[in-house]
């Protein structure tokens, strides 16, 4: 099962801070590498604060059940806790949210993005195009990984 089966993948947002003295801005706060840790939460003392004026769509604010990923190495995927809602997710990570409808904790994918097998299967597409290890991960690899390979085959076997 492929992660787009299940799940929409979408980049983060170029956030710039105001440029121009307007009334109209809003202060965000915005993820950062360093709030992604490697075991799977968001440090919300990491964070930064943006002044903008710009409108942030909802689709680039974190929401509960949210699955943060960074799209440059490490590649650390993290789970949006209660409590961390409407965070700006910069343009060098993507959230991955499940379909309605899909009977599947998002935790799971946490996981398994983070595991050294989830890493394999993400990497090994990476790199049949490249002949080095790859230090960021385009949205088509992401949407295209096999999520659910290793158990298909463990249980076609029975």
């Amino acid at each position: 099962m492929k992660l787009k089966e299940i799940a929409n993948v979408i980049k983060g947002t170029h956030l710039k801070e105001k440029e121009s003295d307007t009334k109209e801005h809003k202060i965000y706060k915005e993820l950062t590498m360093l709030s992604l840790e490697p075991i799977s939460f968001i440090d919300e003392r990491k964070l930064i604060e943006v002044d903008s004026n710009k409108k942030v769509s909802s689709k680039n604010l974190t929401k509960v059940g949210d699955v943060i990923v960074s799209l440059y190495f490490p590649m650390i995927a993290c789970f949006v806790e209660e409590g961390q809602e409407g965070l700006v997710i910069p343009h060098y990570m993507a959230v991955v949210r499940l379909k309605k409808g899909v009977k599947l904790d998002s935790r799971f994918i946490v996981q398994f993005i983070n595991s050294t097998r989830g890493r394999k299967a993400i990497c090994e597409k990476v790199s049949k195009l490249y002949t080095i290890r790859p230090t960021s991960l385009s949205l088509t690899y992401l949407n295209n990984v096999d999520i659910l390979d290793k158990e298909n085959v463990l249980l076609e076997s029975f």
